[in-house]
């Protein structure tokens, strides 16, 4: 029985689930309530998805959530999967049997390659849809609230235009086109604006591509910066964090939670920036100072926002970016369907199932 250690992402331990038949029985239904609304018969995927690794299953699976951790239970283990724990020398030397570690991401951060290749253990990665879900979300906020959506969807008839509060007053067409009868202002445009990434990880680096596809210029801050050839592909600048907030005139927020980042868009961050600024965060609500953020969308500082994490899920009908025309709320939706998540590991584990031929 092969031995799995598995870093313990609430992501991750569907692996545990699929491979570990010692797994607790309250976490697999757990995690077929959280999949039941995409995948109903999530116990019959599980037993197809087995059949189709029989090198992997059954498995060990030991949960680590530390370097300390991941070094005290490599040895003996045949595969690592990680997220954000790293794979050095100091990992391999305790890992008397590893063959494979797998990236769960497209990128081998943390991972020694070089002493990876010379101890014959595989290195994998796992480009995950989620990233790109995530993103496409971002930009689909993004271009609603260009096009002011949450206003004007629906002010079709002259009595929906009125109820708005807007007045009715149709253009002369004998002379001019009939081009935005509703008489909309504001209206923003893409291409040529100044998209601003801040976090320039495996979503960001999703979204800056979707911005250069609108011919947009992609701006960045992280607290590491990519190596040129990398800017150069992405196609994206980078720029001091105060300088970045000054040029961009949409901000999309790609960073984890943490000490470092909570509270980072503050006032001081909201005043730096132009005024009618669009933001969108789609990673963590409390990135954004949340009284920061109100005065900034009553005082106009801030254009509009848009947020698919909110500071309580499920917030209340007090929740004061409610009911904003310039305000776009989803339920934490960004990730797409479940079954993206389900391809991906499927992927993965039959990439590490090959592995071991």
């Amino acid at each position: 029985m092969p031995n799995i250690v598995l870093e313990d992402d609430r992501s991750l331990r569907l692996v545990q689930i699929v491979l570990d038949p010692d797994t607790p029985s309250e976490r697999v239904a757990a995690y077929a309530d959280y999949l039941a609304h995409d995948l109903p018969d999530v116990s019959g995927w599980r037993d197809a998805m087995r059949i189709k690794i029989p090198r992997l299953f059954p498995s060990r699976v030991r949960l680590v959530s530390s370097q300390e951790e991941l070094c005290l239970n490599l040895p003996g283990a045949e595969v690592a999967i990680m997220e954000s724990l790293e794979i050095g020398k100091r990992e391999l030397a305790a890992a008397d049997k590893l063959r494979v570690v797998q990236k769960f991401g497209g990128r081998t951060t943390g991972i020694d390659l070089e002493a990876c290749q010379a101890r014959g253990v595989a290195v994998r990665t796992q480009r995950r849809r989620i990233n790109g879900s995530v993103a496409e979300h971002s930009m689909m906020m993004l271009q609603a609230l260009a096009k002011q959506l949450p206003l004007i969807n629906g002010l079709v008839t002259v009595e929906r235009l009125q109820k708005a509060g807007r007045s009715f007053r149709p253009y002369d067409t004998r002379h001019t086109p009939n081009a935005n009868w509703g008489r909309i202002g504001g209206l923003r445009v893409l291409n040529g604006s100044a998209l601003g990434v801040l976090g320039l990880g495996e979503v960001g680096s999703e979204l800056a591509a979707l911005g250069c596809g609108c011919r947009m210029q992609v701006l960045y801050h992280d607290a590491r910066r990519v190596p040129a050839q990398e800017e150069a592909r992405l196609g994206v600048t980078y720029c001091s964090f105060e300088e970045f907030l000054a040029r961009v005139d949409f901000l999309s927020i790609h960073l984890p939670a943490n000490a470092n980042t909570r509270g980072m868009i503050d006032r001081a961050a909201f005043a730096r920036m132009k005024r009618g600024a669009l933001l969108i965060n789609t990673s963590r609500a409390e990135i954004v100072e949340r009284e920061a953020l109100i005065e900034a969308l009553d005082s106009g500082q801030l254009g509009g926002a848009g947020f698919d994490v909110l500071y309580e899920e499920p917030t209340t009908g007090e929740d004061p970016l409610l009911n904003r025309d310039n305000v776009i709320l989803t339920p934490h939706v960004a990730g797409g369907s479940r079954l993206s998540r389900l391809v991906d590991m499927e992927e993965m584990l039959l990439g590490i199932c090959r592995s071991f031929r």
